[in-house]
């Protein structure tokens, strides 16, 4: 009788332990669900947010005065493709070219005014890229300095310009990046001489959403 008494107690304590166990194991399971869903919402309404901003996007691609270079995302003036509008060897934009280059940053500056009015929580990178066409024989070298800072300062001199005429970029959320990439960098013209220009690229900074559970 002691013994039987003996086993319905190491049963029950038995039945108990698994009762807990399985509670504990039904709680982690909800808790890794419950946090599984929220990334995954979260991961959804991230991806509305940027199908939302490429549709955005679609009239500057669209525009006639602009050329998309759609493998690297930038934009160039369509005005200006095959036109040296520097002096050779100097930084300063040549007259006759510089009110199509104002004109060209009057229109990016609308376009960023108007995503900014669709889009108060986002902000955006604002890349000016100045591109150099290596000479007939290919004498400089890709990765050559005179490359890349020749570049830098004549995409520094349209910026200047820009700033010069009102055009203010950084007045909203805008981080404006000015960079030059000299003979070399994605995209590049197979007519060499189509390589000398500047680019437009816009990146936008889309907030991290933080998922709940």
């Amino acid at each position: 009788m002691k013994k039987t008494g003996f086993f319905w107690v190491s049963f029950a304590d038995l039945m108990t332990s698994l009762f807990f166990l399985m509670l504990v194991l039904y709680v982690i399971t909800f808790v890794i669900l419950k946090v599984e869903q929220g990334k995954i919402e979260a991961q959804n309404e991230q991806l509305k947010k940027i199908l939302q901003i490429e549709e955005q996007f679609q009239p500057l691609q669209n525009d006639k005065d602009f050329f998309y270079l759609d493998d690297c995302e930038k934009y160039v003036a369509k005005e200006l493709i095959g036109i040296e509008i520097f002096e050779p060897d100097k930084t300063e934009i040549l007259e006759a070219h510089k009110e199509t280059v104002v004109q060209v940053g009057y229109k990016i500056n609308k376009f960023l005014e108007s995503l900014r009015a669709q889009n108060a929580k986002f902000s955006y990178l604002l890349v000016i890229e100045g591109n150099m066409a290596n000479s007939w024989d290919r004498r400089f070298s890709l990765d050559s300095n005179y490359g890349y800072s020749k570049s830098y300062e004549r995409a520094l001199s349209v910026y200047n310009l820009w700033n010069k005429e009102g055009i203010n970029f950084r007045g909203g959320n805008v981080e404006v990046l000015i960079c030059g990439s000299g003979f070399n960098g994605l995209c590049r013209d197979s007519n060499e001489k189509n390589n000398k220009r500047f680019s437009i690229q816009i990146i936008p900074k889309i907030e991290k959403i933080d998922y709940k559970f």
